[in-house]
């Protein structure tokens, strides 16, 4: 059994890697970091609306709130991974696309240290950029002007979490997390009916590496039987991430189409223009009310204060963000001698977020309802999840964008006893 269970998670790993390179496709990961992740990327957690800072079940690393490690098993590691992937169509007044991507979603894994100290190690998504938009604007004297905009890219956060026990009820916890990655954007403005106007074409290419911290805390309030009530609180302080920029700019003629593109001249070129990024603070609380082993029931609100955000000392007019998560699970009969029909776990929840995006005149706003199961194995805890989510972003009022989405999780928790002295050999 824990052969099998080592070959599924690294067939997991391997696939996921593959389709890694899959970029996503949304004109709004142009702006600020690109499409932001979050921590709550678990099937799980996913399926249950997000929902994550108030949960703390021994069995899943939620790297939401680093206060939850410290509930985990004391004889037990856990390996947890996962594939986020979906379909997308955008649409606008005039015109609609759709497309479909795949990627690994996390890898991590959390054991126990000491009887009061828990730990988690892994690697997570924190953005992804993806669009590629055009635009046509008729300029006097020279006729239909083109203006192609693309990028892709991303940045990923490796983390190392810590998880303590302060007494019956009440858990804190930090990340330590190294934040790095690339983003590359490009525009080309270009006239398409004439081979002798020449174009410009602007590249921008900027490298991400340092260091964010994650605080967090959990406490339960206990009544009658194994029921109980968490209450879980998050914080992030805001940092001046470290930052090299590289600017190309240059005359050209073509590529656009399948024209190849031909340098005439170069405009400007700054290589490894050292600056910052400023990333905002961060904070949120939740609540969840359960009965162990049988039923939760939970709910996140959320705030990042993306109006201070920074690039190169350059703020971008981003809008602080919030988000308001409710979800819950429920497992008719969780006893390991049930029929597999019973030991099913149920899963459902929804979300509203108000990103932090501000354009022509309107906010764009998120809203998604997401379920999910979880697949007990037989006599383990290890368990394989699936999640589906539905949802919109954007609007299609002052000449904006549309996106509609749904999107899909498998995960698997691999949960193996390590840590326990035998009696007989």
């Amino acid at each position: 059994m824990k052969r099998s269970k080592t070959y599924i998670l690294v067939g997991l790993i391997f696939i996921s890697l593959t389709l890694d390179a899959q970029d996503i496709n949304s004109p709004f990961s142009r702006f600020g970091l690109g499409q932001l992740y979050g921590q709550n990327i678990s099937t799980q957690l996913q399926s249950m609306g997000g929902i994550s800072l108030a949960v703390s079940d021994p069995y899943i690393i939620d790297m939401a709130n680093p206060a939850s490690y410290a509930s985990f098993n004391s004889e037990t590691m856990v390996f947890q991974t996962g594939i986020l992937g979906g379909t997308k169509s955008l649409k606008n007044t005039l015109l609609s696309t759709s497309s479909n991507y795949a990627t690994l979603s996390h890898v991590s894994i959390g054991f126990p240290v000491v009887k009061w100290w828990r730990m988690s190690l892994g690697a997570t998504p924190y953005s992804k950029t993806g669009y590629n938009t055009q635009v046509s604007k008729t300029v006097e004297g020279y006729g239909n002007i083109l203006n192609n905009r693309w990028g892709k890219g991303g940045l990923n956060r490796y983390y190392i979490g810590n998880g303590f026990r302060l007494g019956k009820n009440l858990r804190l916890g930090v990340n330590v997390n190294y934040l790095s990655g690339n983003i590359s954007l490009y525009n080309l403005a270009y006239q398409p009916d004439s081979a002798f106007l020449l174009g410009t074409k602007v590249e921008n290419y900027t490298r991400v590496s340092d260091f964010i911290y994650d605080w967090g805390l959990q406490y339960d309030i206990h009544f009658k039987g194994k029921k109980k009530l968490t209450i879980g609180l998050v914080y992030s302080n805001k940092i001046n991430a470290k930052a090299y920029r590289s600017t190309l700019s240059t005359t050209l003629t073509g590529g656009y189409g399948t024209t190849p593109d031909k340098t005439y001249d170069t405009i400007q070129y700054n290589p490894d223009e050292r600056g910052n990024i400023v990333i905002p603070e961060h904070y949120g609380g939740g609540l969840s009310y359960s009965d162990e082993g049988k039923w939760l029931i939970g709910a996140d609100f959320q705030m990042q204060k993306w109006s201070k955000f920074a690039y190169f000392g350059t703020s971008e007019s981003l809008q602080n963000d919030w988000k308001i998560a409710v979800g819950g699970e429920y497992t008719p009969n969780h006893s390991s001698i049930s029929p597999l029909r019973k030991r099913i776990t149920y899963r459902m929840g929804a979300r509203y977020n108000r990103t932090y995006l501000y354009l022509n005149g309107s906010s764009i706003s998120e809203l998604a309802f997401s379920t999910g199961v979880k697949f007990p194995f037989k006599r383990s805890r290890t368990n394989i999840n699936l999640g589906i989510e539905v949802g919109s972003r954007g609007t299609l009022k002052n000449n904006l964008i549309k996106e509609t989405f749904f999107n899909f999780s498998f995960g698997i928790n691999i949960v193996e006893h390590w840590f326990y002295k035998r009696k007989y050999r």
